[in-house]
């Protein structure tokens, strides 16, 4: 169980959040589906796990109403609701710019939307002002806040038990 222990603290097992991307630590499914699941045997770890997977699900929750919130701006618009979540999210945390093209609208390798160049150019206008709403920036802040708290608690919490456990054994 020790050599399990020291591979899943040096692994850093990791999934990512929908829509926004974000690398997270392995919740409960996530190890069960893994090699590491015997160590959810181990009734605190497991129970760390558990806070993780609650800490998880809360971030979704911020997720989804920062789709539901961005959809509402753009709903006349013809463009991919989840990627251009993914695009304001990253955006406004990560700096990165959009590509407006003659039929298009890009951020990284991902296509927001097609169209006549005018409906691209109304389209970003729309995106530049949603990326100014205090509640849209404060919805990514807190998706932010929240996924770096999940990394402290797997180095602080889950790291503790875990040594423990192999300390016992």
């Amino acid at each position: 169980m020790n050599n399990i222990i020291s591979d899943y603290l040096n692994a850093q097992p990791k999934e990512k959040l929908k829509i926004v991307e974000i690398d997270i630590p392995c919740g409960t499914e996530c190890i069960k589906n893994s090699k590491y699941s015997n160590l959810l045997n181990i009734e605190s770890f497991k129970e760390q796990i558990e806070i993780l997977d609650s800490l998880k699900s809360l971030i979704e929750e911020k997720i989804d109403t920062l789709e539901r919130e961005i959809h509402d701006k753009v709903n006349s618009f013809n463009v991919n609701i989840e990627e251009l979540t993914y695009s304001i999210y990253n955006s406004i945390e990560n700096g990165k710019d959009y590509i407006i093209g003659h039929d298009s609208l890009k951020f990284e390798d991902k296509v927001l939307a097609t169209g006549k160049f005018q409906e691209i150019i109304s389209l970003s206008q729309v995106i530049d002002s949603i990326k100014k709403d205090k509640n849209i920036i404060s919805l990514c802040d807190e998706i932010r806040y929240l996924s770096e708290s999940l990394w402290e608690h797997f180095n602080k919490n889950i790291r503790r038990v875990l040594n423990e456990s192999s300390n016992r054994s």
